[in-house]
Formats: C-alpha cells, sequence, structure tokens
C-alpha cells in the first residue's frame, strides 16, 4: 500500500478540511513551509473507510497549488505511486496498485514536498486543492493551505518526523548519562593515593568514634 500509514481507531487529529463521504472520507491537513526551505511534513491526503473494510482500485490524487509565490510542489519519493509533475504547481499521482482499508487511517497518501524559494515572502499563504478520485468512486475535492513562515520560527514537528527526531534525542541522552556515570574521580593535586605507596593514605581528619546503642 503506498502512503505513510498511521494505525488509528477514528479520523485524523489534525486536519485544515474534511469531506466525509459514503464509502471513504479524506481530510486535507494543512502545512508550514519555511523561506528558502521544505516544510518538515509531507502534504497529503488522509483517508479512511466508512463502511469497513474495503479496496480501492484506480486511484489518483492530484494537486493545485496556486495563491502564493515562491513556492512549488513536487512528488515524495517516500509516497509510492506513479507521479507527473505538469507544473511547478501542478503534480498527478496514482497507484496501481490500490489502495485496501482494514479500519486503519491512511495518513498522508501519495504525498508532495511543499518548498519555498528565498523570495517568498513569511506571513503569506497559499490553498493546494486536492482532489481524490477512484473506480466508482464519485471524485473527493478539498483544500489544504500552505502558509510561509519565516525560517527563524520554530516550526512544530508532527507526523513520522516527531518519532524519528524523538528517538534520536533519547539516544543521546542515554549516551550522554553513561558517560557521565563513568567519569572517573581525579585525586587532588599532590595527593598521593593507595596506589602510590600500596598503604592507605589518611586524609589527616580525625574519623569520629564508632557509638553503638
Amino acid at each position: 500500500m503506498a502512503g505513510i500509514l498511521l494505525l488509528t481507531g477514528a479520523g485524523p487529529a489534525r486536519a485544515g478540511d474534511i469531506h466525509r463521504g459514503d464509502r471513504v472520507s479524506v481530510a486535507f491537513p494543512d502545512v508550514d513551509v519555511p523561506v528558502g526551505g521544505t516544510a518538515i511534513d509531507l502534504l497529503g491526503p488522509s483517508l479512511w473507510s466508512t463502511i469497513g473494510p474495503t479496496t480501492l482500485t484506480g486511484v489518483r490524487v492530484a494537486y493545485a497549488l496556486s495563491g502564493v509565490a515562491g513556492v512549488r510542489i513536487t512528488p515524495s519519493e517516500q509516497g509510492g505511486g506513479d507521479c507527473t509533475t505538469p507544473s511547478s504547481t501542478r503534480v498527478v499521482c496514482t497507484d496501481p496498485r490500490g489502495l485496501s482499508f482494514e479500519g486503519e487511517t491512511v495518513e498522508t497518501y501519495l504525498p508532495v514536498v511543499v518548498r519555498a524559494t528565498g523570495s517568498a515572502e513569511p506571513g503569506t499563504s497559499g490553498t493546494v486543492t486536492v482532489t481524490v478520485s477512484a473506480d466508482g468512486l464519485a471524485p473527493i475535492t478539498g483544500t489544504s493551505r500552505v502558509h510561509v513562515v519565516d525560517r527563524r520560527v520554530d516550526l512544530p514537528v508532527t507526523g513520522p518526523s516527531a518519532a524519528w527526531i524523538g528517538g534520536l534525542l533519547l539516544v543521546l541522552g542515554v549516551i550522554t548519562v553513561v558517560g557521565t556515570r563513568r567519569r572517573p574521580v581525579q585525586p587532588p593535586k599532590g595527593s598521593r593515593t593507595a596506589v602510590d605507596t600500596g598503604l592507605p593514605v589518611s586524609s589527616g581528619k580525625k574519623s569520629s568514634p564508632l557509638r553503638v546503642f
């Protein structure tokens, strides 16, 4: 199955537009893209069946970006399917393998990558019109918003990227803790140790007598 799958019990949590159909419902998430950079999240519809397990054939997803300067869309290598790019603002993808639903939500299906050039203006936004169609299914059209943000602004990390980055931070944290615990304790400069003399070395302080009660 093409697309990035996330098994959930209900519809997607984040969406800019939702179309609830008789056989399939589709959500169209929004995305932020930094000036001179690439959006963290891929842009693609999320689909789930409203009639239980089912399979779609001849699936097609078409994207058309408009209303914003300096932004372009391209097919994602992670999405699978066969894609064409009529222009920098249009992408059409098909999935010859079909799309099967077994109770899960298929998120970011046949997605595109959103990029902004250095000339894009922070604070502007555009619309991506997304149309999902399949054999025996009337075309479902929705819109996703593309927001251009200043590259100095920290973008929220969501979707599959969040899990990857979270795992990396966890590993780095463990390495730091282990390295700290294994740091050897250095004796004061000029002091002698039992290793130097072969005998215990007193600290020079009188120890308190042991009191037994």
